[in-house]
């Protein structure tokens, strides 16, 4: 234990073997020490889910100020080389910023807040995997020539790359959610089984026909292989397998190494029902503390829409009441004008990927907030031009 301490990467574990190793040659309370270092460790985590919230909410208003202040600042700068050029020079140039500098300043914000956020050791790529087949799906229907107008043909593209992903981040993530809450709870009745003299074995089989939501079916698939005579080491490697939750493929791991080395006694299954529930406090709480600033970048594609939207029709006024001989610059056709609104939208999309990094900790769950502020946008440029006619 020693010679992995001394060779081991990470300094706080470490330090914790070496402190273990401390107790056992000075004949010290072992078990007292893990709980004293188990309580460290949680404050630790607790205090590092603080300071990431916190950074988090920095780099909410940078990549505010970057994409939304900064593209219409942009925005208003090359509309107004454009009117006094008379080209569409600033035009390209916004194109440019909306379509080549706004995705990698979104990567570079996604790098930045991969290295900030508290992450599991573990990713499910199942929505990733439907987005990689889904992408290319929305580029062939952005090729096909339909009878839509440009803005429209590009958010129905945009919405189908990311609608199977959405849907399957969703459902995904509430089975994970819904698993972990219930995780607890089982441990806790496993303990219970333990404390009346039932075997590990037996108590799986009596816990099958209870209720434990989305891990119900789970349990019930453990309860018939024991019934079955399965061995209990394989039938617990088989639920670690298809789990997707790294806090219960976790649990389950230790479950079976607590039976193999202590026969899973009352106080470790106690022991572990309340560090799964720990765990899944400072879940909740780091996920409450981050979703305001899922508002934040919500506005933020939003804004650019908006202003996307006034400013056109200002430009289209100006120019219907200019000075004899004014003739209309690029920057005023229909053309141009709906390509405006697709690098607003597209904005938008790109947008989603860093509000579901930023408030939900996986690009996977930005999927369904690129989906949603694609309908938003597209419904807030027609709703305006409800009321604020454009040459769309």
């Amino acid at each position: 234990m020693e010679k992995a301490a001394k060779f081991n990467p990470n300094r706080n574990f470490a330090e914790f073997l070496y402190g273990y190793t401390t107790v056992l040659k000075t004949g010290g309370d072992f078990v007292n020490y893990l709980s004293v270092k188990l309580k460290e460790i949680f404050d630790q985590r607790e205090s590092k889910v603080k300071r990431s919230s916190d950074t988090i909410g920095t780099l909410a208003e940078a990549y505010m100020t970057v994409t939304a202040l900064l593209g219409i600042t942009l925005f208003v700068l090359y509309e107004v080389e454009a009117i006094l050029t008379h080209s569409s020079g600033g035009i390209q140039s916004l194109f440019i910023y909306a379509f080549v500098a706004v995705p990698l300043l979104s990567v570079i914000f996604l790098w930045i807040l991969d290295g900030t956020q508290i992450k599991q050791p573990y990713v499910d790529m199942r929505p990733y995997k439907a987005f990689a087949i889904s992408a290319p799906v929305g580029g062939v229907l952005f090729l096909l020539p339909l009878p839509l107008t440009l803005t429209l043909h590009v958010s129905l593209a945009l919405a189908t790359m990311v609608a199977a992903p959405s849907v399957l981040s969703i459902r995904y993530g509430r089975e994970r959610r819904g698993m972990e809450k219930a995780l607890p709870d089982f441990i806790r009745d496993m303990a219970e089984g333990r404390k009346i003299g039932l075997p590990p074995e037996s108590t799986l089989e009596q816990l099958a026909s209870k209720n434990y939501g989305r891990l119900s079916k789970h349990v019930r698939k453990m309860g018939s292989q024991i019934s079955w005579g399965v061995a209990l080491r394989k039938v617990v490697n088989t639920f670690t397998t298809e789990v997707h939750s790294w806090i219960t493929r976790a649990v389950g791991t230790l479950m079976m190494e607590v039976i193999d080395v202590g026969g899973g006694t009352v106080k470790s299954f106690s022991d572990m029902a309340d560090f799964t529930r720990k765990v899944n406090d400072l879940e909740n709480e780091k996920t409450s503390m981050l979703r305001p600033y899922i508002f934040v970048i919500y506005m933020s594609g939003i804004m650019v829409v908006v202003t996307t939207f006034l400013m056109a029709y200002l430009l289209v006024q100006a120019s219907s009441i200019g000075p004899a001989g004014f003739t209309a610059f690029p920057a005023l056709d229909r053309n141009t004008i709906d390509l405006l609104f697709v690098s607003a939208i597209f904005q938008g999309w790109v947008v989603g990927f860093v509000a579901g990094k930023m408030g939900e900790g996986s690009v996977a769950s930005g999927f369904k907030h690129s989906l949603v502020l694609v309908v938003v946008s597209i419904a807030t440029i027609y709703l305006g031009s409800i009321f604020i006619k454009l040459p769309l």
